[in-house]
């Protein structure tokens, strides 16, 4: 294998002819040699569309109701009364082929209402299919990754736009979109009906403030 590195970074540096003896010297054969040259396509794709996002809020204190269209998602920890949002995106129309990557990804949020202390939310990835229908009930049959994405604060400030890194995750639907189904966004600080965090969904007004997800990708 170091060979071939070798090999493969004196062409791509010196040239075919160069290349050739010199690795004649390291005896290499020169049909370890490559010459050719490989070009990756880097771009960003920016995921906005209502048709690409679904997202919704499940709460204890109506176990049985549904809120995807909802224009907010609430999140909290409060015992008997808990609050989770969850959010997925549509990656198919970043047309995007299985060989490629993301070199980052960030879930940006924007808070509508804030708590009165920030609080430290935590993404975790769902491993089970979910839709704008989902409940409480439902969600607490679902299958979620074992360990977390990311945590992230929130801050005190109303309108304030929270950038979350999902690189991780978004790499591995590029691969297989059946790897994960979204987020679940679930606050598992101290409880308080005051520490309540209202975040805008895809829903909500102006265009602006609602979810996006922003992927620097190469193909």
């Amino acid at each position: 294998m170091k060979v071939r590195v070798i090999a493969v970074v004196i062409a791509a540096t010196l040239g075919a002819g160069t290349a050739t003896a010199c690795a004649a010297t390291l005896g290499i054969r020169s049909w370890h040699l490559w010459t050719g040259s490989q070009t990756l396509t880097r771009g960003t794709c920016t995921l906005t569309a209502a048709s690409a996002i679904t997202d919704t809020y499940v709460t204890e204190t109506a176990g049985s109701s549904s809120f995807g269209s909802a224009t907010t998602m609430t999140v909290r920890a409060d015992a008997g009364s808990r609050g989770w949002a969850f959010i997925r995106f549509d990656l198919s129309t970043c047309a995007l082929p299985t060989t490629g990557g993301a070199d980052t990804a960030t879930l940006k949020l924007v808070v509508k209402n804030a708590a009165s202390n920030s609080r430290t939310l935590t993404v975790t990835p769902v491993l089970a299919t979910w839709n704008g229908t989902l409940t409480m009930a439902q969600a607490l049959a679902l299958s979620f990754g074992s360990n977390a994405t990311t945590t992230f604060a929130t801050g005190t400030t109303n309108g304030a736009t929270l950038s979350i890194p999902v690189t991780i995750d978004v790499d591995a639907l590029i691969k297989d979109p059946t790897a994960l189904y979204g987020w679940r966004i679930d606050d598992e600080g101290s409880t308080a009906l005051a520490n309540t965090t209202t975040l805008n969904s895809v829903d909500a007004t102006p265009a602006g403030v609602r979810p996006q997800l922003v992927i620097n990708y190469e193909k």
